[in-house]
């Protein structure tokens, strides 16, 4: 906003009552510029707070169909491995053991993080083990190399199975584009652990884990992690305690491309399936 001081015209200045008229004249100019100041400052002073206010909202709020702000800041700082799960599994879940819905959750849940850490998705399918399957229907739908079969085994189903090293699990050799291959766990012996104090959802999430892995890599163990051929009390205090037992990082490397590879998508160079499953 612009301030206009008012112009008058001015006599020639001829006497002392000339240049009284002048500093009279200054006077006025200066008491009307003074007035106009302070009576613009506060009108400036709203004009400024209104605009930054009008501008304020524009910012605050999100535009309809986008994010908010929390949740625009939370996808800038999101995992990057968030971002790579573009591999994908589809576990089909016959709960055999009768295992109750909420400890499977959590079970599943423990899995599904331990494969989110190597880039690979699992979407689990919780399938009738009653003589009425069609009350789930989609358990009945064609299956494919990524649909993996997870039996859930009491132990008068375990024992059949089972071998003299009283394992926990077993998974069956496959090749990567069989389909339906399948995984057991021996519910009984994760029993057995959570009598001995250690938390049966944990571990059954780590076996689940475990035995999936053998499915894409192969029957081989290792020295250390998820794929020891047997765990230490150690190794499962940590995962009772909700520690991290993990695979290695040539291991997450493999499993992301065993999944890849049986979906048809381009992986990286790579070992031979022999050296993938070496001890």
């Amino acid at each position: 906003m612009r301030l206009d001081v008012l112009h008058r015209p001015l006599s020639a200045p001829d006497s002392t009552s000339a240049q009284s008229g002048a500093r009279q004249e200054l006077s006025a100019r200066t008491q009307i510029v003074r007035r106009n100041l302070k009576s613009s400052f506060p009108l400036h002073f709203t004009l400024a707070i209104a605009a930054i206010l009008s501008i304020t909202p524009a910012f605050a709020r999100p535009t309809p169909g986008s994010p908010s702000p929390l949740a625009a800041a939370l996808a800038m700082t999101a995992s990057p491995t968030a971002t790579m799960l573009d591999a994908k599994l589809t576990l089909r879940v016959y709960n055999y053991a009768r295992l109750d819905p909420v400890s499977l959750a959590l079970s599943e849940k423990n899995a599904s993080a331990i494969f989110a850490n190597v880039g690979i998705e699992v979407l689990w399918m919780d399938c009738s083990v009653s003589s009425t399957p069609r009350a789930f229907p989609a358990c009945q739908s064609r299956m494919g190399p990524l649909d993996l079969v997870l039996r859930i085994l009491p132990r008068r189903m375990a024992v059949k199975l089972a071998t003299r090293d009283e394992p926990l699990g077993s998974a069956q050799t496959c090749t990567e584009s069989e389909p339906a291959c399948e995984v057991n766990v021996f519910y009984h012996r994760v029993d057995d652990l959570a009598i001995q104090g250690f938390r049966a959802d944990r571990v059954l999430g780590y076996v689940i884990a475990h035995e999936v892995a053998h499915v894409l890599l192969g029957p081989r163990h290792s020295e250390e992690g998820i794929l020891r051929g047997e765990w230490t009390r150690d190794d499962l205090e940590r995962i009772s305690w909700g520690l991290t037992l993990d695979f290695t990082k040539e291991q997450s490397r493999q499993l992301r491309n065993a999944v890849l590879r049986r979906t048809g998508q381009p992986v990286p160079d790579e070992p031979t399936r022999a050296n993938l499953v070496a001890p």
